[in-house]
């Protein structure tokens, strides 16, 4: 089936992604570009795609938002091992095990070092957990357990410092699966102005199998395997967020509706380290806002479609930095490697915004599409060491963009707005040092292969193997002139 990726530069902002092949990277960016021209219009086909038929104006409620709560209408927990109390009727305490059976707002302190809090309600019900220097450990379990409910929210309390752990085995306490220092069976909102702390030595850190919805607080996660983890979506709008997951850090699969499963951000505060993705999503990927460090990843970001609109992205990854194909990788499947899009139609990577940098393999590297908007350029180098700077001046010696690649690298590609067809530019990649006349907007291969310096030229796309790849991005559209199904091609 055909495939489409569509990159397109409109706005302002920083967009740093590497990966591909050999581990590459980039870390510091000196932004010397000036405002961004403005694009008057786009073309069908990229709006027809732009986050891929979902509505982003009704992500968060007011309530998903609110972290106020009555103290004097809460019901008040302290927790203490084998001495627990609560004077509501509406919590049941056995031994280290706390129950909440009814709607409300329950403010929890002090410490279990192996019990667990369940919300058992109605299924009509809004819960809010509020915690104010509550430390939890379940061995077997998890912290926190949302059996039943229509909506839990979870805030932390403003400068409360809260821990949530899990000891490394899941024992089963009913017909779910539990596998998660926090599992929620329904909607689960985390926000607040307190800080909470995450451990799952076994298993992910948040797990809900609806809404996952973040929109406030700070947070550190260490999970054996995700970190954030959601069925239907994961949805951010602010937050601070440090991830350390030995499988993805933010995911999110709905294997029952492909409309679902999606990953939505906003804003926030991102550092993460990942095994596999940084963020994953089945269907689509949107960012709109926040400062996002993919410090390790396989993948750095993934989904069918990627859409961002603003922010400021900076990712190190073994194989790409941006995948909109799936790829021949084991993002999501626990270590199984598989292309779980090859059959999937709308895959695409859609930018819209700022700045583009990536340094990394020149073997299997893909420029940008010839609908970019924005100047491009793609160029294959010899060798360079890591460390090594990379420039971009105008044939005036204005310095347009550089930085310093963590890596060794042959490929680099380069976007900024003051990148025009006809104009003369010099890059200087470590050693290495060219000059680059734009003859057309899109400069270098579109095609497979790292021939930098032949506009529109490239070979038909063709499988690719594992630990090879490209800088930045990769997804499988069918290449144009001979109509040979291609692999990880660039937008």
């Amino acid at each position: 089936m055909q495939k489409r990726i569509v990159m397109i530069f409109l706005l302002t902002g920083t967009m740093l992604v590497t990966g591909c092949g050999t581990k590459s990277s980039v870390s510091t960016v000196e932004d010397k570009v000036t405002a961004a021209k403005t694009v008057e219009s786009v073309t069908k086909e990229v709006t027809e795609d732009h986050s891929n038929g979902l509505d982003t104006s009704d992500m968060f409620t007011d309530r998903d938002k609110e972290i106020g709560y009555d103290e004097e209408r809460s019901a008040v927990i302290t927790l203490a091992d084998d001495n627990s109390s609560c004077a509501s009727d509406a919590v049941q305490i056995e031994g280290n095990t706390i129950t909440i059976i009814d709607e409300g707002t329950y403010l929890l302190s002090g410490e279990l070092t192996d019990g667990m809090i369940i919300v058992d309600a109605e299924d009509k019900d809004k819960v809010q957990l509020v915690l104010d220097g509550a430390d939890i450990t379940s061995e077997q379990s998890a912290a926190i357990y949302v059996r039943c409910a229509d909506k839990v929210f979870i805030t932390t309390a403003d400068g409360s410092e809260n821990t949530l752990t899990n000891g490394g085995t899941y024992t089963a306490i009913d017909d779910n699966n539990i596998d998660a220092v926090i599992f929620s069976k329904d909607d689960l909102t985390l926000n607040g102005t307190g800080t909470l702390n995450i451990h799952a030595a076994e298993g992910h850190g948040v797990v809900s199998k609806d809404d996952l919805v973040l929109t406030s607080g700070t947070y550190g996660i260490t999970a054996q395997k995700h970190g954030l983890s959601g069925k239907d979506s994961v949805r951010i709008a602010e937050g601070s967020f440090h991830i350390t997951a030995g499988q993805d850090g933010i995911h999110a699969s709905n294997t029952d509706d492909t409309s679902l499963g999606f990953i939505y951000i906003a804003g926030g505060t991102f550092e993460i380290t990942a095994s596999d993705d940084g963020m994953h999503a089945d269907p689509a990927l949107m960012i709109e806002g926040g400062t996002i460090h993919v410090v390790q990843s396989y993948e750095g970001l993934e989904g069918l479609s990627i859409d961002i609109t603003g922010g400021d992205i900076e990712v190190t990854s073994e194989d790409d930095g941006l995948n909109a194909a799936g790829g021949n990788d084991s993002s999501g499947t626990a270590g199984r490697k598989e292309d779980i899009f090859a059959a999937e139609e709308g895959a695409y990577i859609h930018i819209s915004g700022g700045i583009f940098a990536a340094a990394g393999s020149s073997g299997m590297a893909q420029n940008f599409g010839n609908s970019s908007t924005q100047g491009v350029m793609m160029v294959t180098v010899d060798a360079q060491t890591a460390q090594s700077l990379i420039c971009l001046k105008d044939s005036s010696g204005n310095e347009l963009i550089s930085w310093t690649a963590d890596t060794e690298y042959t490929s680099v590609i380069v976007s900024c707005p003051d990148i025009t067809q006809g104009s003369t530019y010099t890059l200087t990649a470590g050693n290495s040092t060219q000059e680059i006349t734009m003859d057309s907007l899109v400069y270098g291969s579109s095609g497979m292969g790292g021939m930098g310096g032949r506009p529109g030229g490239g070979m038909p796309g063709q499988g690719k193997q594992p630990g090879s790849g490209a800088p930045g991005l990769d997804g499988q559209p069918e290449d144009s002139e001979r109509g040979i199904p291609g692999n990880d091609l660039f937008v």
